[in-house]
Parts: C-alpha cells; sequence; structure tokens
C-alpha cells in the first residue's frame, strides 16, 4: 500500500576501514522528493552521503526521518549550513536535546507521546 503511492527506493552503506560506501541499491529516485528514513543517527555521515548519491542520480529534492536523533558533540549542526540541503529533517523526542534541535532549519519535531498513548491505550492528548 505504501509504495502504490510513495515508491520505495533502497540505498546501502558498505565500510571498509573508515571509507563509507553509499549505493543506491533498488529503484529511481529521479524526479522524485526523497526522504530518508532511518532509525538512528550519529554524526550524519552516512546520511549525507545518501543523499549526495541521490541527488546526483536525479533526485529533485531531500528529506529525512530519524526515530532516534543521538547526535553527539552538537554534530546536528552540519545539517545547518550543509553542502547538501535537506528539504526536511524530521525528528523524534525520544531524546532530550531534540527541542533544542529543532530550534534550528531543517529540522522539524515529531513528538512521540501521542502516537505511543494512542497505539497502547487508545487515548489522544492532541486534539484534532
Amino acid at each position: 500500500m505504501f509504495e502504490d503511492r510513495f515508491p520505495l527506493v533502497t540505498c546501502t552503506k558498505v565500510r571498509e576501514d573508515d571509507q563509507r560506501q553509499v549505493t543506491v541499491k533498488e529503484g529511481d529516485p529521479k524526479g522524485r522528493h526523497v526522504v530518508i528514513v532511518d532509525d538512528l543517527v550519529m554524526t550524519g555521515g552516512t546520511l549525507k552521503e545518501c543523499a549526495k548519491v541521490l541527488l546526483a542520480q536525479g533526485a529533485e529534492k531531500i528529506s529525512a526521518y530519524v526515530t532516534h536523533p543521538v547526535f553527539p558533540h552538537d554534530s546536528w549542526k552540519l545539517f545547518t549550513q550543509s553542502d547538501v540541503a535537506f528539504e526536511n529533517f524530521w525528528i523524534t523526542d525520544s531524546v532530550p536535546h531534540a527541542r533544542q534541535i529543532t530550534q534550528h532549519s531543517p529540522f522539524k519535531l515529531l513528538p512521540l507521546a501521542d502516537v505511543i498513548s494512542e497505539g497502547l491505550l487508545g487515548l489522544s492528548f492532541v486534539s484534532h
């Protein structure tokens, strides 16, 4: 169902010593606004490399969604003035410093409280 509306493009990463090689494994990003989805980000190097590969293969725009934006040593700042422009960078509040990060573009916060409460308890804390 998801793939019917939003075609899937899969990138892979291979590490060899301190080098990382990111490639498009399947799908065609040409002419699309691609959203990179990842579970966790540390420095963001792989996300930036993936974005570069997707743009080189014709993606029009790049955004990202990351559940756990760890970003040690304020490494999120690499995305505020990056050589790779992210249209949006959605993160959740699964780490204490997420709200601080989302005070800066391109970051946007997706709070987990409502999603978790609806899923576990059937409750909604956000008025619709």
